[in-house]
């Protein structure tokens, strides 16, 4: 396989579920820059949250870039600076926030450097109970995780609010989500894409969340513009990823692989499927096609 750009989203596939980048996978795309393949980052997460990785592969060294929110933004490192597309407004906010609290589930906001979170009351025990379990002290926020009901990477953000009306989130976001359990996603996804699908871009990013943007923003498209932009052809790039806002990456190019920590919904739009996350997944894939 002749590959010019390895494209990765971060948590869930170039994240183990310590929150970091193994050894052996940091040390393989290393390898790969160094052969002059170009690493692109396309996560759910902002700048701020994407840097501390991008730092440890090196990639403004090595002319990589990031994608950021779902493909919010374009973010060059290099050349060409950041490039943001369009937010969430006051409209769409109060529109979202009212329709997800019908569920009662935890409601989340995000800019790029705050958090806003709002708990249903029926949730509140379960996070308390479980920031005591885990030796959190009293004051850790009790913001949800990907797999859990509170997550210990709290310091993500420089500022994470808890809130409790739709009018304490500012005007404009980058996204807005929603976390609950996973038996109960199922429903909220549906009703949601059945009412507001064109409008927004909603997808499960993991069996607890939803997260949503603007219609168009999405991490394929933002893929496809810089790849027109550098004339690099779908056959030339291999996309990683796990969650559903990846399926769109993987439409965008020739060569997918779904982790295998991934949803079977995701898995059926790849091409190949490789170990998980937290078994150097993306390496094993690498070797696999000789691009290592």
């Amino acid at each position: 396989m002749y590959v010019k750009w390895i494209v990765t989203d971060m948590d869930g596939t170039l994240l183990n579920s310590r929150d970091q980048i193994s050894e052996k996978t940091r040390a393989a795309l290393l390898a790969c820059q160094e052969k002059g393949i170009r690493l692109i980052l396309a996560s759910g997460r902002s700048y701020i949250r994407q840097m501390p990785y991008a730092e440890q592969l090196r990639l403004a060294e090595f002319g990589g870039a990031m994608i950021e929110v779902n493909g919010l933004a374009l973010n060059r490192l290099q050349n060409g600076g950041r490039e943001v597309f369009e937010r969430l407004s006051r409209e769409d906010k109060e529109l979202l926030f009212s329709e997800l609290q019908r569920f009662e589930v935890e409601i989340h906001g995000y800019q790029d450097e705050a958090l806003y979170y709002w708990i249903p009351d029926w949730q509140r025990p379960f996070k308390e109970q479980e920031r005591k379990e885990k030796g959190y002290p009293p004051e850790h926020p009790l913001v949800a995780g990907p797999w859990s009901w509170v997550t210990s990477n709290v310091h993500s953000y420089p500022v994470m609010k808890e809130i409790f009306s739709g009018k304490e989130m500012p005007d404009e976001l980058n996204k807005m989500g929603c976390s609950d359990r996973p038996e109960r996603i199922p429903e909220v996804y549906e009703y949601l894409k059945e009412h507001f699908e064109k409008r927004y871009e909603i997808a499960r990013t993991d069996s607890r969340s939803i997260e949503i943007s603007r219609k168009g923003i999405s991490k394929g498209n933002a893929l496809k513009r810089l790849m027109e932009e550098e004339g690099v052809r779908p056959e030339e790039v291999l996309a990683f990823g796990d969650g559903e806002n990846d399926i769109s990456l993987f439409k965008a190019v020739s060569h997918s692989i779904a982790m295998g920590n991934a949803e079977d919904y995701v898995k059926e739009y790849a091409t190949d499927v490789t170990g998980t996350n937290n078994e150097d997944g993306i390496v094993m894939a690498l070797e696999k096609y000789g691009v290592l």
